[in-house]
């Protein structure tokens, strides 16, 4: 064999290659398709799907509803570099047992993703997990939180008392009424909900808007927020989910998923930041270091 068949066969191998990585990216995303259209159809799956994605708020929805269905009874998850970065390590026989996903490709080249896999903190061993700490009743850090949250509102918020809810969006008066004589973690709550609530309307600007059409929505971020923090709240009422996206394309349904995640993320962390700026400025100044 000369040189000239040598270059051939190994143009032969990588075309083989590419077109391998090809089909095996197409698999994965009709997968993903198809767990999404699951995910927005069956409540059962939908209320899945927002326990592990409250769980990772800073995975994508799409990555999220692919683990969701490969990786059963998954509840933290994350590359090996995340896991290296928690100061865990995915074990050896858990290598080859990861969920199949979609990551950033790092060639700086490059812009796009790659297929990746995600483990489950059950796959992994290592340092102890850090357990967020709940929100407590009658504590300057759940008055914090309950300021920070307040900021997200995009009408102004009024006492009201006397209300049969500790929140409600007004639609008409373009405003936010909060009923001081309920619980701290109930207006937490109800004021994540109903700011969803404010958000859809848009100050008015979208004259389609009625509560029913995006109540799923607004107590789905309630819901996330509320779990990422420790805050007892009612799972979303689901049961018309499968009417609430008739005629989306599974493009869609992601889109719209991601929409939520970012929101509920979003909003989190600037009560992340508010409650804890001592941490987040020792975190600045570390990586300074670096």
């Amino acid at each position: 064999m000369n040189i000239s068949d040598l270059i051939k066969n190994k143009s032969v191998r990588d075309q083989a290659w590419l077109e391998e990585r090809r089909a095996e990216r197409g698999n994965l995303s009709e997968m993903r398709d198809v767990a999404l259209e699951e995910i927005t159809t069956n409540p059962e799956m939908y209320q899945k799907y927002l326990d592990l994605q409250a769980n990772n708020i800073s995975c994508s929805a799409g990555n999220v509803a692919l683990t969701l269905f490969q990786l059963k009874g998954a509840t933290k998850i994350g590359t090996i570099s995340f896991w290296h970065e928690q100061g865990r390590y995915v074990q050896d026989e858990a290598m080859k047992s990861g969920a199949k996903v979609f990551v950033p490709s790092r060639n700086g080249q490059r812009r796009g993703y790659l297929m990746g896999d995600y483990y489950d903190v059950s796959q992994t061993i290592g340092r102890p997990i850090k357990e967020p700490v709940p929100l407590m009743e009658n504590t300057a850090r759940m008055e914090t939180a309950l300021g920070a949250l307040m900021n997200y509102s995009p009408v102004p918020i009024v006492e009201q008392g006397g209300m049969p809810t500790p929140a409600r969006y007004d639609e008409t008066h373009l405003c936010l009424a909060i009923d001081p004589s309920y619980g701290e973690l109930e207006v937490f709550s109800a004021l994540a909900t109903e700011i969803g609530y404010a958000q859809a309307h848009d100050k008015g600007r979208n004259i389609d808007f009625d509560r029913e059409t995006y109540r799923v929505d607004a107590e789905s971020v309630s819901y996330m927020l509320c779990r990422r923090f420790g805050v007892d709240c009612k799972p979303p009422q689901a049961a018309e989910l499968a009417q609430l996206y008739e005629g989306y394309e599974p493009s869609d349904r992601g889109e719209a998923l991601e929409q939520l995640r970012k929101t509920t993320r979003n909003m989190g962390d600037g009560i992340d930041r508010a409650i804890q700026p001592r941490q987040q400025e020792r975190s600045r100044r570390h990586l300074g270091a670096r």
